[in-house]
């Protein structure tokens, strides 16, 4: 049973301790309206993610700042971008505005590949990495969405193979998350235990956005107030004011497809507003469940008319 106690409060958030077997053993969830503001508004992309994927950077940072790297020198930070979903996390900009500091970058190229016959299952697959800025004794810092953290353990593995190719030691591994699932805490701690058999003295820390949602059966939505879903009280009683019941377990996915929520935002306008639609005629959606699914899709609607101005 995941036990969840608070640690601290600040202006830019509330940080709670997680506990539960199989998952790493510096596990955080953080509460934030920075974060909130990205996890349910579902229809907001573009630039107006851009800009509050910016703040919640920021407050990644922060938190990070205080109980992963408080210590550390800036020179052994690096951060490995998972292309394409991890760019838009915005650790650098965070690192700027908190430390005035640009932090070194190491890319992967990575995308996950469905196991055939199966639901829900799913490999990945490798197709560019660039290593050349880990440091020594490297502090590596990933910000991205993790769902059965395949995509995440694959490109571990690969910077495993690279800290061994160049004789570096690694000295933490600190992964952030604005959309997890328990499945995806436990891929971490799989990495980890893989990681410290060369690393021994390696620490792995682990930081959630709101909660850990429940992992749908297609491997990819995220649901907030689904059985497996682990959440402070604040979170569960957010959740609650802002969606109500039937939405708060129906709503189809925290972030919906973030690469395709972040790069191609016409796309996902008309991907969330054909779920809207079909979800208004739901049987059984409560008028307010309804009325508030409206009121996205018409900002969704605003959205995408932005693209027919001109220049």
């Amino acid at each position: 049973m995941a036990t969840v106690s608070l640690v601290s409060k600040h202006d830019y958030g509330t940080i709670y301790s997680l506990k539960e077997k199989g998952f790493p053993k510096n596990s955080y969830i953080i509460c934030s309206g920075k974060f909130r503001r990205v996890l349910y508004r579902p229809q907001l992309a573009g630039k107006k993610l851009q800009d509050a994927m910016e703040d919640a950077g920021e407050v990644f940072v922060r938190v990070i700042s205080q109980l992963a790297l408080k210590g550390e020198k800036l020179g052994s930070l690096v951060e490995l971008v998972y292309l394409s979903g991890g760019l838009f996390y915005n650790i650098p900009t965070g690192f700027k505005r908190a430390h005035g500091f640009a932090i070194p970058q190491c890319f992967i190229g990575i995308q996950r590949v469905r196991i055939e016959g199966t639901e829900g299952e799913f490999s990945a697959r490798v197709g560019y990495e660039n290593f050349e800025a880990l440091p020594q004794d490297a502090v590596v810092i990933i910000g991205d969405t993790i769902a059965t953290g395949a995509t995440m353990f694959r490109g571990l593995q690969s910077l495993a193979n690279s800290l061994d190719e160049k004789g570096i030691r690694m000295k933490k591994l600190v992964v952030c998350t604005l959309a997890g699932s328990p499945e995806g805490a436990r891929k971490i701690q799989h990495a980890h235990e893989k990681l410290a058999a060369a690393h021994p003295w390696l620490e792995t820390y682990f930081f959630a956005g709101e909660q850990l949602f429940t992992l749908m059966p297609d491997g990819t939505d995220l649901r907030f107030l689904e059985h497996e879903s682990i959440m402070p009280e604040e979170t569960r009683k957010f959740t609650l004011s802002e969606y109500g019941e039937w939405l708060g377990r129906n709503m189809k996915c925290a972030v919906f497809d973030w690469g395709t929520r972040c790069k191609n935002p016409k796309k996902h306008y008309h991907e969330f507003i054909e779920f809207t639609r079909g979800m208004a005629k739901a049987a059984g959606i409560p008028k307010e469940a309804r009325d508030r699914i409206m009121e996205m899709e018409k900002e969704a609607e605003a959205g995408l008319a932005e693209f027919e101005k001109k220049i």
